[in-house]
């Protein structure tokens, strides 16, 4: 299904998105900070009418969900996080929950 093709985002997913949106990361550098947290993610379900969301929220929704031509997690990791950052995302993931 082509992003013309997604049904538009309600109100509630566009604010969701935005506020992920408005730390003024990369979707990149999100998903290297944040993927560990994020159990669910569907907002790549829907259309944006702001291009610059849509491309934002698409483009994070490639990497989770590993689409080709994405980069990896892991990837990211190494670009944007200190090695000491990438050690405490690695014991959180140990964590039971």
């Amino acid at each position: 299904m082509s992003d013309s093709e997604l049904p538009l985002a309600d109100r509630g997913q566009e604010q969701m998105a935005r506020a992920m949106m408005s730390d003024g990361l990369s979707p990149e550098e999100y998903a290297a900070r944040w993927a560990h947290s994020i159990m669910c993610f569907s907002l790549g379900d829907v259309r944006y009418s702001d291009p610059a969301l849509q491309a934002w929220v698409h483009a994070l929704t490639a990497i989770l969900f590993r689409k080709p031509g994405a980069p990896t997690i892991e990837e990211l990791r190494a670009r944007f996080l200190t090695e000491y950052e990438r050690e405490v995302i690695r014991k959180r993931s140990l964590e039971d929950f």
